[in-house]
């Protein structure tokens, strides 16, 4: 069975993977670091250390997905439970 190339088996594995996937991202609209650092507002050596290492804080790196992806991935990351029961169903919907 072929595990799919998306699948990481750690957190540092899923780290090096976004920090090549916004290099790749900023690359692609042709900017630089500094340019990047003017758009999003997350310093340049900031960006660099991310690039390099994966080293990043989450409000940074928020920052970054805000200007160069797709925030709403972020947010969707816990997503709200659904209801559990019938009862709760109906009290989040109403009865009819």
């Amino acid at each position: 069975m072929n595990t799919p190339i998306f699948l990481f088996g750690t957190p540092r594995e899923v780290q090096d993977h976004l920090a090549a996937a916004l290099r790749q991202r900023r690359r692609a609209r042709k900017h630089s670091r500094q340019e990047a650092a003017r758009v999003s507002g997350v310093p340049a050596p900031t960006i660099r250390r991310f690039e390099t290492s994966g080293e990043i804080s989450l409000r940074q790196f928020l920052m970054l997905c805000a200007s160069y992806g797709d925030l709403k991935h972020a947010e969707g990351l816990f997503p709200q439970p659904g209801p559990a029961t019938m009862d709760e169903l109906l009290a989040t919907h109403g009865s009819a």
